[in-house]
């Protein structure tokens, strides 16, 4: 088993931006193969949030497989160039990656 987490944090202010974000992302990520299960989760206090989205995997090389997907790739290229040109607003967020693999420790 595999487990990817994608952690979105910053202003209050910004929070939409963040939530349209993450359901865009579950909602590419129904029906995929090898997917179990997709998560969010949230930490918040009066000036800040953070959402964290956990999806399981049967293994790496299924997330792998959607995370390279054409279409994916593509659009990180378009953000990247429309920021680079100016076109696009610069929202102040902080993007932490962690992936797991399943540990096989006994007692």
């Amino acid at each position: 088993m595999f487990i990817s987490q994608v952690c979105f944090e910053g202003a209050k202010l910004n929070e939409q931006k963040i939530i349209t974000k993450l359901q865009k992302t579950m909602k590419e990520t129904r029906n995929v193969e090898g997917l179990i299960s997709t998560e969010c989760w949230l930490n918040e206090n009066k000036d800040r949030v953070e959402y964290v989205l956990v999806t399981r995997w049967e293994n790496k090389e299924y997330f792998k497989k959607w995370v390279t997907r054409e279409e994916h790739v593509e659009e990180h290229k378009e953000m990247h160039k429309q920021k680079q040109q100016g076109l696009q607003e610069e929202v102040q967020l902080k993007k932490t990656l962690r992936q797991y693999k399943m540990a096989n420790i006994s007692s």
